[in-house]
Order: structure tokens, then C-alpha cells, then sequence
């Protein structure tokens, strides 16, 4: 029996002992002015007679037995019909709860258990109320996640096509231009796989649905090579990248090829958006309990308010669906779940100076 159960208990037992208590003082007390009135008040003849014939058929204590019980009814029933009233409001708006009706507010009032009881009613109400919001939310959610990526799915496979019915009804003027049609296809194709792939690979984070191959490894290491890969796109982008790392090794506990996708993305974000500021910055610190990489740029600011969604699912600060600046929408939301999985975490800042991703990821305990 747990501390609210023994309560109400202890308050109805209380309630009982009172009512006998005070039901055997007033059986006394009647018993003794009944008894005081026939002696010294001459009494109507039918009253005399029930009172010797009860006196001498039951006797007294027996009479006294019978009057205790009788009046420890009538005593609890008033002692308890507060708390039997407040049971009955209880149970109605448990009633409208398990009809839908969430507006219920029981008011806590001390009676035993039962005040605990309602208070835990109406937790349990705002916790139904805020689980019927999420639920709103997540249908929402999925709804737009639905729409945004048919159009964005929509866009290259309506361009891909396209280019397909010209090449197959012969409408091109020579074979430069079969050719260009049929690169454009190509193109679009490979940004339709690229975007499915991030859709699927999303979903699997999303859903808790990702193994992790943890080993140790340098943490700055990773980045170099990271670094070395992104050489064609960053001289095309006329733009340079520089590590900034303490000289002793920084190891970490994790899976290289899910942190290498994390930091892909956020270089590849750094590319579109900071080419006016002409170099990428990775800065690794490292703290008591984390290691700290920074991916500065310096190029246009985020707005400010795109910062607090700048990592939700097909949000994009710039709302343009352009092949070259819209990506899936999806790079942001894919990074943030694998560092989730990871038990770090990772922010952003922006001023119109630069623009800093933070990915915190912790240390190995043995560091």
C-alpha cells in the first residue's frame, strides 16, 4: 500500500473511531436523560410501556450496543459526505478525460488521499493535453516532410523527363546537343539518387535505426583527410580551408564514416553560403569532457530568425530550391541526428563577421 493509499486509509479509520467515540458518549448521554425523564416526569401511559417493555426485553447494554451502531452510521455518513462529494467530482472529470474533454482542472483540496489523487488527475491531464499537441505536431510534420520532398522530387524527375522525351522523339538539331541533353539527364539524375539517399538516411537516424562502428581515432586526422577531398570544389569555389588544431592527438571514440558524413555537410553548407569570405576555418579544441571542432566561415549571416530551425528537416534559411543553393534540405537535420547518436551535440552562431557550426563530441573516459 503506497503513502497516498495509506492516507486516505488513516483518514477514513480516523473518521470511523471518531463517529463510534462520539455515537457511544451520546447513546450514554440519551441513556441517561431517558432514564432521568421516567424517573422523575410522569410519562404518557404508551411510553412508559415501550420503554420498560425495551428495557426489560433487550437490557441495557444491548440497548446501548444498538444506539452506538445506529448513531456511528448516521455520525460517518455526515463525516464523510464531503469527501464522498469531493470522490464524486473526481470521478465526473475522470469521466470527461476518458471522453476527450481536457479542460478539466480539479480543484486539490485535503482530504486524505484523495487531494494527491486529484493533483495527480490533473498532471496527468497536461501531460495528455502536451502528448495530443505533440501528436498534432508530428502528423504536421510528417505532412510537410511529405509535400516538401514530392516537390523536391518532382523538380529533377519532371527535368529528367523532360530531356528524355526530346531525345526519344529525335528533337535535338545535332549530336552537341544529344549530348547536353543528355548530361543535363544525367546530372539530374545523380541529384535524385543524391536526394533519396539523404531521405532514406535521414529516416533511418531519425528512427534510432543506425548501428554505430565505434573505434578510437585522431579526430584531427579525420578532418585532414576531410580536408584534402573537398581541394576540387573548394578551388572551383575560389576558396581556401585551414586546420587549427593543438599539436598532441585528440582521440575519440566513434564511428569515422558517420562523423565524416556530419562534417561533409557542414563544409559543403560552408562552401554555398561563405564564398565571399573566400576561406573555411576547422578549429579543434578539446575540454575536460569534449572534444570541440568549429567550422567557420565568412560569408552572409544566417538570419536570425533561421537559427532556432536551421536544423529541422527540409528547412533551408535561404527558401530558394535552387540546385545550387537548395540541396535536400536534409544535410542539416542527417548531421544533428548522428551527432545525437553520438551523445554530443552541435549549435550555431552567426553574425555578419562569420558563421559558426559547434560539434561537441565527448572524450573517451580513459583521455
Amino acid at each position: 500500500m503506497d503513502k497516498k493509499s495509506t492516507s486516505l486509509y488513516v483518514r477514513l479509520m480516523s473518521y470511523l473511531i471518531y463517529s463510534l467515540l462520539s455515537a457511544a458518549i451520546s447513546t450514554a448521554i440519551l441513556g441517561y436523560i431517558i432514564r432521568f425523564v421516567y424517573l422523575k416526569i410522569t410519562l404518557p401511559s404508551s411510553v412508559n410501556y415501550l420503554y420498560v417493555y425495551l428495557y426489560k426485553n433487550y437490557g441495557f447494554w444491548n440497548l446501548f450496543f444498538i444506539g452506538t451502531i445506529m448513531l456511528t452510521v448516521i455520525y460517518y455518513s455526515l463525516a464523510i459526505k464531503k469527501m464522498a462529494s469531493y470522490f464524486k467530482l473526481i470521478s465526473d472529470s475522470v469521466q470527461q478525460l476518458s471522453e476527450g474533454q481536457f479542460d478539466v482542472a480539479i480543484p486539490v483540496m485535503k482530504h486524505g488521499g484523495l487531494g494527491l489523487f486529484a493533483q495527480n488527475i490533473n498532471s496527468m491531464e497536461e501531460q495528455l493535453k502536451s502528448l495530443i499537441e505533440e501528436e498534432k505536431r508530428a502528423v504536421q510534420s510528417k505532412n510537410e516532410l511529405v509535400t516538401n520532398v514530392s516537390h523536391d522530387l518532382r523538380t529533377p524527375l519532371t527535368s529528367i523527363i523532360g530531356y528524355l522525351r526530346l531525345i526519344e522523339e529525335d528533337e535535338y538539331r545535332d549530336e552537341v546537343e544529344l549530348r547536353y541533353f543528355v548530361t543535363i539527364a544525367y546530372d539530374k539524375s545523380k541529384r535524385l539518387n543524391r536526394m533519396v539517399n539523404d531521405l532514406f538516411e535521414f529516416t533511418k537516424i531519425n528512427n534510432r535505426d543506425v548501428a554505430l562502428k565505434r573505434m578510437r581515432f585522431n579526430i584531427n586526422e579525420l578532418l585532414k583527410q576531410l580536408s584534402a577531398q573537398f581541394n576540387p570544389e573548394l578551388r572551383i569555389a575560389g576558396m581556401s580551408i585551414e586546420i587549427k588544431s593543438p599539436p598532441a592527438d585528440i582521440m575519440i571514440e566513434a564511428d569515422p564514416d558517420k562523423l565524416m558524413r556530419v562534417f561533409e555537410n557542414l563544409i559543403s553548407n560552408a562552401i554555398k553560403y561563405g564564398r565571399e569570405g573566400k576561406k573555411i576555418e576547422l578549429i579543434v579544441e578539446e575540454n575536460e569532457q569534449y572534444a570541440v571542432v568549429k567550422v567557420v566561415n565568412y560569408g552572409k549571416a544566417i538570419p536570425a530568425n533561421a537559427i532556432p530551425h536551421i536544423f529541422n528537416r527540409l528547412y533551408r534559411a535561404e527558401k530558394s530550391r535552387s540546385d545550387e543553393t537548395g540541396g535536400t534540405g536534409l544535410g542539416l537535420a542527417i548531421a544533428k541526428g548522428i551527432v545525437e547518436l553520438h551523445q554530443g551535440e552541435i549549435t550555431v552562431s552567426s553574425n555578419e563577421t562569420e558563421t559558426i557550426f559547434q560539434v561537441h563530441l565527448p572524450l573517451p573516459m580513459d583521455h
